[in-house]
């Protein structure tokens, strides 16, 4: 029998466990590995915090998707990588042997040491509802990153609070312009909607120090705070370098365009826990996870049967919708910007054809 095994339940692996509904060789078992038995989905972490998703709408049961596609559901935190013996040691150490294996269990936030114990973040994404019912309610929320989750949030938890009659109080700090990732004409036009909904934006301030009560910039200026949702740029695991397997500078795992690790033939990896080798630049975001997952499927079938493998080339560019409350959101793509009902009608569609695709798996 040849394991198949995925770690993490990220996109390319849903897209991966949806395809074992056909017909697989008798000789293989499919086994999903995860910390938790729900995959909560990002891309409507917004309408949830603003109130528009409940909890169930958000997350797909991994369990349950698994039992009903013949696969085989493991909760448990993968802690060490053998390559040598293609073994897997979880938390508490139980092992599990895999003939391929592929990882897809996303990224970290780096949050500084000295403050890791004043802020909260949104990964693992299955402890985001708890952090953000005590966020959202409290008397001063900060946001710290300028990307799109944490303007998204910040737009948000700004929503929930005018809903609930509560001041707006919403802070979101970024060390450049919000949205800076996505160009010019599109920080521009979020920062001018930021000022029509009257949320507090601070930009191009470093902060420097959190404590029990207040959030300090790089200019000494002190600002308080009931809670800081830290969203800044990503952080890898540890994994992958502390079990010695080839990584970028920043500890992801390295990959060739095959998404085959550059070393080990019988290691594959998608999404924000990577980084491709002819790509090394390429943003950590759920667009590629979500275009790696037929590519990385295809991969895994041919590498147990020894057929050819199929490279993986990223898009140009692409769509880009955040929600930016009361049921209205900011569309861009490349130098376009479009912002209002329309795109928020778009992005809902778009999440909840997603969402369904997999739920009626097993619904």
């Amino acid at each position: 029998m040849k394991a198949l095994v995925l770690v993490g339940g990220g996109h390319a692996h849903l897209h991966c466990l949806e395809q074992t509904k056909h017909k697989l060789p008798e000789d293989w078992q499919v086994v999903l590995i995860s910390p938790s038995s729900y995959q909560y989905y990002s891309g409507m972490f917004s309408g949830y915090t603003e109130g528009v998703y409940t909890l169930e709408d958000i997350r797909i049961n991994l369990k349950r998707l698994c039992d009903k596609i013949g696969a085989l559901f493991v909760e448990d935190l993968i802690h060490t990588i053998d390559p040598e013996k293609k073994e897997l040691k979880g938390i508490d150490g139980n092992v599990y042997h895999y003939d391929a294996v592929s990882f897809d269990i996303g990224s970290q936030t780096a949050i500084p040491e000295t403050i890791q114990k004043h802020v909260s973040s949104i990964k693992p994404n299955y402890r985001f509802p708890e952090q953000l019912a005590q966020l959202r309610d409290s008397a001063y929320p900060v946001i710290v990153g300028g990307g799109a989750s944490g303007v998204e949030l910040a737009f948000s938890i700004l929503s929930w609070r005018k809903q609930q009659n509560l001041p707006a109080n919403v802070a979101l700090f970024s060390s450049t312009s919000l949205l800076s990732g996505q160009g010019l004409t599109a920080s521009k036009k979020i920062e001018f909607i930021a000022k029509q909904k009257s949320l507090p934006f601070f930009t191009d301030v470093l902060v420097q120090d959190v404590d029990d009560f207040s959030v300090i910039t790089s200019a000494g200026r002190s600002y308080p705070h009931s809670g800081v949702l830290w969203l800044t740029g990503p952080k890898s695991s540890d994994l992958f370098r502390f079990s010695g397997l080839p990584t970028d500078g920043s500890g992801f795992l390295l990959v060739n365009d095959t998404l085959q690790s550059v070393k080990h033939p019988d290691i594959f990896g998608a999404g924000d826990c990577i980084t491709i080798d002819r790509y090394p630049s390429l943003a950590k975001n759920g667009v590629y996870a979500v275009r790696q997952g037929p590519i990385l499927w295809k991969n895994l079938k041919n590498s147990l049967s020894e057929e050819r493998l199929l490279p993986f080339t990223p898009q140009k560019r692409f769509v880009s919708i955040l929600s930016t409350g009361d049921g209205e959101a900011f569309l861009s793509y490349g130098k376009q910007a479009l912002h209002g009902g329309i795109p928020w009608k778009l992005k809902k569609h778009i999440d909840l054809k997603f969402m369904k695709r997999y739920k009626d798996l097993y619904e």
